[in-house]
């Protein structure tokens, strides 16, 4: 598996319009010319009867929230000599003092651009929170209501692609130890370490979470059953190479499920793999169990080695 370092931010159910392609902003763009460009015809052909200048802030906000501030400045130079210029071809020859047609451009170009601003802002403000809500404020990898949106994505291109989808839980044998008899700063400390050695251990499509406590959910695209048996294994290796470089006799017991064909639910899911997970608890802690639902069973990983936890 490719190792990437730890990341922040995680997919989501809800679409992004900061993320849109190329094309789509170039559409939101011409769509946003073609209106201002409107609208200053039908300035220009009212004349001074009606006011138009609150118009052109619709194509100016659609422009600056789906694709960016700088296309909002962009937009708001050239309604605002639009806009000018309608005023100067409806007045119909007796047009206003040069200064005063300056003045207007000049207020009308800054309401534009407060208004731009504003919504960026705004936006920037927006997506900070909706990541904030997403994220696990300790480790810094998504928390479980990001995990589920996750998973929920992932199972709507599994029924599509027909391709399996693996689920995991990782849960750390040994931590309430570590927090009663070293504190709970250190039990913080190895939560970061357990949960950034998960995160540069796996791919970027795969996500990873804090579910609670000291259990983590990984979610693993196009992946099958021997595939996943591989990367747990070596994951759990890396795990306890990761604790005792800071001296923290813990172990981890993992329980994937692994579904070639498309589970019923998320909440199926995560419930078997959490049964997994504490089947192996149960069986031998630090230890694993694997199960391909609709395809053959790839067995259990091999027997830890002698040792706290599995050799922790």
């Amino acid at each position: 598996m490719t190792a990437t370092p730890p990341a922040t931010s995680h997919p989501t159910s809800r679409p992004d319009p900061a993320a849109l392609g190329p094309l789509s902003r170039a559409a939101v763009v011409a769509l946003a010319i073609l209106a201002i460009l409107c609208l200053a015809v039908g300035d220009a052909l009212t004349g001074t009867d009606a006011s138009f200048t609150l118009l052109y802030l619709a194509p100016i906000a659609f422009a600056t929230w789906f694709v960016g501030l700088g296309s909002g400045i962009a937009l708001s130079g050239l309604a605002a000599v639009a806009s000018t210029t309608a005023d100067i071809l409806g007045r119909q020859g007796a047009p206003l003092p040069g200064a005063i047609m300056a003045w207007n451009l000049v207020i009308q170009l800054g309401v534009y651009l407060a208004l731009g601003l504003l919504l960026s802002g705004f936006r920037a403000r927006l997506e900070r929170e909706q990541q904030l809500a997403r994220t696990d404020t300790l480790t810094q990898v998504a928390n479980r209501r990001a995990f589920i949106e996750a998973a929920e994505l992932e199972l709507e291109r599994a029924r599509r692609s027909d391709r399996p989808l693996t689920l995991a839980y990782v849960d750390c044998d040994g931590f309430k130890v570590v927090n009663d008899q070293l504190g709970h700063a250190e039990g913080d400390a190895l939560l970061v370490v357990a949960a950034q050695t998960l995160r540069s251990s796996t791919r970027a499509v795969d996500a990873v979470a804090r579910l609670g406590g000291d259990e983590f959910g990984l979610l693993l695209p196009e992946t099958d059953g021997p595939t996943a048996q591989a990367l747990l294994s070596r994951l759990r290796a890396t795990l306890l190479a990761a604790m005792a470089a800071h001296g923290w006799k813990v172990g981890f017991s993992m329980g994937a499920a692994t579904f070639v064909a498309p589970a019923a639910s998320v909440d199926q899911m995560m419930a078997r793999a959490d049964e997994l997970m504490y089947q192996a608890k149960r069986t031998a802690k630090g230890s694993a169990r694997f199960e391909v639902v609709g395809g053959a069973a790839p067995g259990p990983l091999a027997t830890p080695p002698p040792g706290p936890y599995g050799g922790a």
